[in-house]
């Protein structure tokens, strides 16, 4: 039995073959932390995980981290692993901000190269203590971040109360003595 091939089929067999010879395998991305960030936070207490905020943060190569949309929001950070997303790269925060009373930890996985998510806990100090589990998602939105805002001084004995993860910046629902009818309120002394 004698096989005939065309000319025609003969070319594209020709350039299927070169194509994948040619062909290189994709390279994978690696998984970096630094950039700027928009995260959305879910209250994880709640059967729907009620949405509760949306912030911005730069994280930096140095090893720390700030928020451009919430003053004095800032910490220290760390990566483990740089693989392509997908193979459990963690990224793990700390921070404060209102002069340190309030609190912020976070354990953070990589879904894609420009978006992870996670537990993030949030909790205050006495006198006014609180604490909030939630979940967040954050999405790459820069891969470079603006120079870090200067805090303005706040008064010695006096501090907004004021919460990140609570839109507006109002006082946390769980904070007791908290009148529904002010957004800010100050504390004593």
């Amino acid at each position: 039995m004698r096989m005939h091939i065309s000319t025609r089929g003969l070319a594209c067999l020709a350039a299927t073959l070169l194509a994948l010879a040619s062909a290189q395998p994709a390279q994978a991305q690696a998984n970096t932390a630094v950039g700027r960030w928009r995260l959305s936070f879910f209250n994880d207490n709640t059967p729907g995980l009620a949405p509760m905020a949306i912030q911005d943060i730069c994280i930096l190569a140095n090893g720390t981290w700030y928020s451009p949309s919430f003053m004095g929001w800032r910490g220290r950070w760390f990566q483990k692993g740089t693989v392509p997303a997908g193979n459990g790269d963690r990224v793990r925060m700390l921070g404060n901000y209102a002069n340190g009373v309030g609190n912020d930890g976070a354990e953070i996985e990589f879904v894609t190269v420009n978006m992870m998510t996670g537990a993030w806990t949030e909790w205050r100090d006495f006198p006014n203590a609180f604490f909030v589990w939630t979940r967040v998602t954050l999405i790459r939105s820069a891969p470079t971040c603006p120079p870090m805002p200067q805090a303005a001084p706040q008064p010695n004995a006096r501090e907004v109360v004021r919460n990140p993860l609570d839109p507006g910046g109002a006082v946390p629902r769980d904070v007791p003595g908290r009148d529904d009818n002010v957004q800010l309120r100050t504390e004593q002394p």
